[in-house]
Parts: structure tokens; C-alpha cells; sequence
């Protein structure tokens, strides 16, 4: 739904629509991670139920943080909008998904080419690739946010 946000241009646009999106998305955040965490602490994995309950404020930043980002996208005049969801969005967005389907690859190679899912070499080369795949995500991210800057 956050992709919806950014990328969806909506026909309403005043602030009660506003104040529903932002309503709409809190109820979500709300219901899915209490009911997530209850079903949790009825397992009996109070942690998972406790971590489920903190990430609902984190939700809520990165959807808050998303329409911002929209209102900023939005300002930009219309040719630099164009570069930036071609340019920024669909090349740098794939490039980096592409690198992080590499790195999923080659870590499901390692454990097949090894027949066991508990050899030392493929769980670190795992942790390599998930830190590597985050970290570039992250840096993609950074990048998508910063082109929406607008250059004084």
C-alpha cells in the first residue's frame, strides 16, 4: 500500500482526504501487527509478540515519510518528474532488485550444491548477502529520496 501512495495520484486531494489516508493507514498498521502479536503471545513467543507491537510506530514513519515524498515527487515540474521515475524509479529500482535476486540465487545455490542447510561457509555466505542486499536497498532508497530534493 505504500507504493500505492507514492505513485498513485489520487482525485481528491484536500486535507479530509488527507487526514483519511492517514486514518486508513494507522487502523492498518494497527489491526494487522495487534493481531499479529496476540496470535504470537498465545504461542508463547512473547518476543515476536512484543517486536510485532514496536513496529507499528515504525509503520506509521515510513508511511508518513512516503507521503511526503509523494507531496515532494508532485512539485517537481513535469520533465524532471519524467527522469525521475524513469532515470530514478524503474532503472536504479531494478538495477538494485536485480543484484539482490543475484545474491538470493547464489545463496540457494550454496545450499543446494552443499545438500545441507547447516554448513558454516553458505549461512555466512547468507549473512553476506542479506547485509550486502540491505545495505543496497537502503542506498536506493537514499537516492530515489534524494532526487525529489528540490534543486535551489
Amino acid at each position: 500500500s505504500i507504493v500505492m501512495v507514492v505513485f498513485y495520484k489520487p482525485k481528491r486531494t484536500d486535507a479530509g482526504y488527507k487526514r483519511f489516508l492517514y486514518f486508513h493507514f494507522f487502523t492498518f498498521a494497527v489491526v494487522s501487527e495487534v493481531g499479529y502479536g496476540v496470535g504470537t503471545f498465545r504461542l508463547g513467543l512473547t518476543s515476536y509478540g512484543w517486536f510485532a507491537l514496536f513496529r507499528i510506530p515504525f509503520q506509521c514513519f515510513t508511511f508518513w515519510l512516503a507521503l511526503k515524498l509523494r507531496e515532494s515527487a508532485a512539485k517537481l515540474p513535469p520533465q524532471e518528474l519524467s527522469d525521475f521515475l524513469c532515470q530514478t524509479v524503474l532503472v536504479k529500482g531494478t538495477a538494485a532488485m536485480g543484484t539482490v535476486l543475484f545474491f538470493s540465487f547464489e545463496t540457494g545455490s550454496c545450499f543446494i550444491s552443499q545438500n545441507s542447510l547447516d554448513n558454516g561457509l553458505c549461512v555466512e555466505t547468507s549473512n553476506a548477502a542479506l547485509y550486502i542486499s540491505i545495505n543496497l536497498a537502503l542506498l536506493t532508497i537514499g537516492s530515489i529520496i534524494s532526487k525529489t530534493v528540490p534543486k535551489s
